[in-house]
């Protein structure tokens, strides 16, 4: 969360209260009419998954997993709960996040950082359940899942607050996909945390549910199998190309431009992707027109074959995109990352073993240079032997569906009991 994000939740609370049972119930019509539009087929496990369309990687994930659940034999529904049971702040996030971290990282920083102590998470908590956890019930009411599932940080901290006061029957999982695990991304309630990797695992401080850590939560089409070569004639690109694929996320947010200009000027082939942000993509086609060796892409659903093609990954916030290079066996390095998450994930996915954490200009030029040359041998990012599918993780809470709080020992309590690290 960012600063100028916090003050809209302590304004969007005044407007709440303002509004009274007027407003409120003008909500609960509207989340009304949604759910009468959705019904789950009888006769299979249904899940509800709640998302939220703050940046994509939320989104992204829910999209996998119903891919997943359906595939097992679940009914899956994603709805956008943080729209749904807070509109406004919906809005506000959407728009002040990229700002935010565009125009003035170090607030962000220090929102990110500050938010990460107890006292702050479970303040914010106890606010955002008071003003989204009535929506949320009323909807669980409606389409009666047999289990919920939270990809957003603050429906997850709802949905925990609702479980572990006995207001919400129905089980809980909630997925982290960045391997830094920050606070407010852990709910005490939540039946069931999946985690990217075991160091992930033992960040996670206040759940009372499992702590579980599941395999990369990625389309199929990252787990497939290609003949690298094929594809590499495809683009263009000769035997001898070393190809750095560098990918700005969704929204292109941080220093890409600095970071593609380090890249190029380590003399390897660079193919850039710019998400939605056609301003950057612009900005950089017109920079790079005269040269042969540069590609820059704007959206693109040709990500897996890239991973497949590149020889490795530089990325500057983590989440979803290491998840996917991680998957496709693609070396991530991690280069100028970006406040806040980006530097939380940098480090812990470097502790994990799934990327180097590059930390100058100079470092680059001696690690894509090696490699390129053949000196260097950049490592494979490891996947913890004990992940699971998530989507099976989360059926499992169907099978034990109840009161299951406080009943599970936490992944990472366990860690700490056997003496790994």
């Amino acid at each position: 969360m960012v600063l100028s994000e916090w003050l809209l939740v302590g304004v969007a609370s005044t407007f709440a209260a303002a509004g009274g049972v007027a407003q409120r119930q003008q909500r609960l019509r509207h989340l009304q009419r949604v759910t009468r539009s959705l019904s789950f087929p009888d006769g299979a496990p249904r899940v509800l998954i709640l998302s939220a369309s703050i940046g994509g990687g939320h989104n992204a994930a829910a999209a996998v997993l119903r891919h997943d659940l359906e595939r097992l034999g679940s009914h899956a529904c994603i709805l956008d709960g943080f729209a749904l049971a807070t509109p406004l702040l919906s809005r506000c996030f959407a728009s002040a996040y990229p700002l935010q971290l565009r125009y003035t990282p170090w607030l962000y920083e220090l929102q990110f950082r500050s938010s990460h102590l107890r006292t702050w998470t479970r303040m914010w908590r106890r606010i955002y359940a008071g003003l989204g956890g009535v929506a949320f019930r009323r909807l669980i009411e409606e389409l009666h899942p047999d289990v919920v599932v939270s990809t957003y940080p603050l429906v997850t901290q709802a949905l925990g607050v609702l479980r572990s006061t006995g207001r919400l029957l129905t089980p809980v999982a909630a997925t982290v996909t960045d391997y830094g695990v920050h606070r407010l991304w852990i709910a005490p309630g939540v039946d069931l945390h999946l985690v990217p990797s075991r160091v992930s695992a033992e960040q996670v401080e206040d759940a009372t549910g499992e702590v579980r850590v599941m395999q990369p939560l990625v389309r199929e089409a990252f787990r497939q199998s290609r003949n690298r070569a094929a594809v590499r004639q495809r683009y263009g690109f000769a035997a001898d190309d070393f190809v750095a694929l560098v990918v700005a996320g969704a929204w292109g947010i941080g220093h890409v431009e600095l970071i593609v200009r380090d890249v190029v000027e380590c003399g390897v082939r660079v193919v850039v992707v710019c998400g939605k942000n056609q301003e950057l993509a612009e900005q950089l086609r017109r920079e790079y027109a005269g040269c042969s060796t540069v590609q820059v892409w704007g959206w693109t659903d040709q990500l897996p074959e890239l991973m497949t093609a590149a020889d490795c990954l530089i990325q500057n916030a983590g989440g979803l995109t290491c998840l996917e290079a991680i998957a496709c066996g693609l070396p991530v390095l991690m280069y100028r990352p970006i406040a806040g998450h980006g530097v939380f994930n940098a480090a812990a996915m470097e502790r994990a073993g799934a990327a180097r954490w590059i930390r100058s200009a100079d470092e680059l030029r001696m690690v894509l240079r090696g490699a390129a040359a053949g000196r260097i041998q950049l490592p494979v990012p490891k996947i913890d032997e004990d992940a699971v599918p998530a989507a099976e993780a989360i059926l499992t809470l169907v099978a034990g569906r109840g009161a299951r709080i406080g009943t599970g020992r936490t992944f990472a309590a366990q860690l700490v009991r056997s003496g790994s690290s």
